[in-house]
């Protein structure tokens, strides 16, 4: 992932907006905002909304910049951000625990939108991290509202959000669990919402880790296979383990690869139900509000997008590795180039993961990575120009750089 750009700073900074109302455990679906002579727990001075049995954190807003062109999409697209953020913390605790399993730590979650590369994150404040904050890009929901016209502006800005509030109360072994299966998870509660974007598609993905909606299928076709709390159990199992594959082993008796290749069989068995699903939204436990708008003819992302950039929720301070950095490797693993396609667009992702990974890592090291990724005809040319190693880091770049597909080839 690129360096994010500054934000702008040409404008002021309003004071931080709290969210922060009452309610008591019985309030509806979609709540309004809450009466004074709903039940309130007082702790510390501090009013604790408690909606559905949960306790909801204190919730912060933030706009960097309220003139930039994506708070301007976020601001006239409707929605109470109140009831949005609220709606959030309920529905992940609601799929991922019960009221009395619901992890208590998380004390508050602060949503911060401004101008930034990719499209959101999640990660604990550097001196507490009970303290969430979720970074949100109005560089990319300004694009959503420009590819879409509009169509898309609700349902994604509701989908980012359910998916970040995953990260800020799901398990994570410790920090070590596979970068995959948490952004998966992530995208399972998404899922489940109601807030499916056209592009998601069922049986996509070589591996079971790819993450993302590649990996919420496949945990929703686990669902299918031994039940509605497929997905508690995996998240619940994370909760004082390390991970390992064993988590699978433990839970359903294989290997997460041997019950991969089974759900790639079945989506080979089912493509035409597949095709029918993706009409408008699947299957999901709710439907999306304004459906109208849940089905657009253009795709929020750009052709070919392949999440290139890191959502992550960082781990308790016993733990060794964020999972911004586990993301980040699992990434750099996969991430090769055979000498067709944009190398710049490579080398942007390239180092970008690097930056994430280890912002001082050595130019040798760099290098290592960078060869070891070529594949094809990129690494025949690589090693006709330069079969003595010789070329250092930049150089190599330079190289890569200048030439297009083509000389690759010849």
């Amino acid at each position: 992932m690129s360096q994010p750009p500054h934000p702008r700073t040409s404008s002021a900074i309003p004071p931080t907006a709290i969210l922060h109302q009452t309610s008591g455990p019985d309030s509806p679906e979609k709540p309004e905002i809450m009466s004074s002579e709903e039940e309130v727990e007082v702790n510390h001075g501090k009013g604790v909304i408690w909606r559905g049995g949960y306790r909801i954190p204190l919730i912060r807003l933030r706009f960097n910049d309220v003139c930039d062109e994506g708070s301007t999409v976020i601001l006239n697209s409707g929605l109470n951000l109140h009831d949005v953020l609220v709606d959030a913390v309920v529905g992940v605790l609601d799929a991922l625990y019960t009221p009395k399993t619901a992890p208590t730590n998380v004390r508050s979650v602060t949503f911060i939108v401004r101008s930034m590369d990719g499209v959101a994150y999640t990660t604990g404040m550097d001196i507490d991290d009970d303290h969430k904050e979720i970074h949100f890009s109005t560089d990319y929901i300004a694009g959503v509202n420009e590819r879409s016209n509009g169509k898309q502006n609700k349902q994604e800005i509701l989908g980012v959000i359910r998916h970040e509030m995953v990260h800020c109360f799901q398990y994570n072994a410790f920090g070590g669990a596979n970068g995959g299966l948490i952004e998966g998870i992530a995208d399972w509660v998404r899922y489940k919402a109601g807030f499916r974007p056209p592009h998601w598609h069922r049986g996509e993905g070589n591996e079971w880790d790819d993450g993302y909606e590649r990996t919420a299928y496949f945990l929703l076709w686990l669902e299918d296979q031994y039940g509605p709390e497929t997905v508690p159990r995996i998240n619940g199992w994370m909760k004082s383990r390390r991970y390992s594959d064993k988590l699978f082993i433990d839970l359903f008796n294989e290997k997460p690869d041997e019950l991969f290749q089974r759900y790639k069989k079945w989506c080979d068995e089912h493509k035409e139900e597949e095709s029918s699903e993706a009409a408008c939204g699947g299957d999901a436990k709710e439907s999306a509000p304004d459906k109208e708008e849940s089905c657009p003819e253009t795709s929020p992302q750009n052709e070919g997008d392949d999440h290139s950039y890191v959502e992550v929720s960082e781990p308790r301070e016993d733990c060794n590795v964020s999972e911004v950095k586990l993301v980040a490797r699992d990434r750099l693993c996969k991430l090769t180039y055979d000498g067709t396609g944009s190398f710049k667009r490579f080398l942007n992702s390239f180092e970008g993961l690097i930056e994430v990974l280890d912002s001082n890592m050595s130019e040798g090291e760099r290098k290592l990575l960078l060869v070891t990724a070529l594949k094809g005809d990129a690494l025949a040319w690589l090693d006709a120009i330069d079969p003595e190693d010789e070329v250092d880091y930049p150089g190599l770049k330079v190289l890569l750089e200048s030439n297009s597909s083509a000389a690759y080839k010849s």
